[in-house]
């Protein structure tokens, strides 16, 4: 009897020993759940760093912290935890306008005020930052969760081709473009201690072409005021942009342009500038050949 008790002892040994080699085996041929979430976070990771030095290359800057650069990158729709690219931008901004102020203070000596501050403008403005972000690819490396942008990228980067420097207006550019040079401007001087000088050495190429006073354009809504002031015309927009998303204008009671745009009504009445400022033309080209016409047959008779 004491026999079989030892015998049935170790078999049962013998089989514990089994289950466990064969558990040991199950797990080495079988990923839990959680062991593939780990390896898939893992190569995200990997992924990101690769990203971030991507960006470094396009910079041609090598960050101290390259936390501040993730943050630079980083919509806050990613996230939930507060982590996202703002406080950078808002520091970017800041810093691109001094870098701007000085530079054109020095560069147009005999410049007013004002038209520094049009110049700088046109230089830092929504549309001409995000032209940036698409010509070095910036945009590819921004981390967010918009289901539209992709699309909105898409349709600005169409867009500008018929615009090679800008468009005063007429595009509809994504601000998260412009925002994500800002926030690297504002990555760049925190992790340099503060320089204006490296800022500006790392963008300045960057940010090319920068508009100057030879290539800069009058808005269209101030330039239709402008022509028509000059000949004592008189300008009326009327806003239908909340019936049809139109603008119409109106020159001495005249209907002369229409412009549309769905999602700002900014871009629509200035379309409706630049289309009345492309009729007026004509217009204005025909009567002064009609003058000159006039002109000539009474010298002749």
């Amino acid at each position: 009897m004491e026999s079989q008790q030892e015998e049935s002892a170790a078999a049962a040994l013998d089989m514990i020993k089994v289950l466990e080699i064969t558990s040991e085996s199950h797990k080495g041929t079988k990923e839990s759940p959680d062991d593939r979430s780990e390896v898939a976070s893992e190569k995200q990771t990997t992924d990101w760093l690769t990203d971030l030095d991507e960006v470094e290359e396009i910079l041609n800057y090598k960050f101290k912290s390259k936390k501040l650069l993730e943050e630079a990158l980083t919509h806050a729709s990613f996230s939930d935890q507060g982590f996202s690219y703002e406080r950078l931008e808002y520091i970017g901004d800041s810093v691109l306008n001094l870098l701007f102020t000085k530079e054109q203070y020095f560069l147009y000596p005999d410049l007013p005020p004002g038209a520094l501050t049009r110049l700088r403008s046109a230089n830092v403005n929504t549309e001409k930052l995000a032209r940036v972000a698409i010509k070095h690819k910036l945009h590819r490396y921004l981390r967010h969760k918009m289901p539209l942008l992709e699309e909105q990228i898409r349709e600005f980067s169409q867009a500008i081709l018929d615009y090679p420097l800008h468009s005063n207006g007429l595009v509809d550019a994504p601000k998260a473009l412009a925002d994500i040079v800002e926030a690297a401007i504002g990555a760049v001087f925190i992790d340099s201690n503060f320089s204006i000088d490296v800022v500006w050495k790392i963008f300045k190429n960057l940010l090319e072409p920068i508009i100057s006073q030879e290539t800069l354009k009058v808005h269209p809504v101030t330039e239709l005021y402008e022509v028509c002031q000059k000949r004592n015309l008189k300008v009326k927009f009327v806003d239908l942009w909340k019936e049809n998303t139109a603008f119409d204008v109106f020159i001495d009671d005249q209907f002369v342009g229409r412009g549309t745009y769905g999602l700002k009504k900014e871009i629509a009445q200035n379309r409706a500038a630049e289309n009345a400022l492309n009729n007026i033309r004509k217009i204005l080209s025909e009567k002064d050949c009609s003058d000159v016409d006039e002109q000539n047959y009474r010298v002749e008779n």
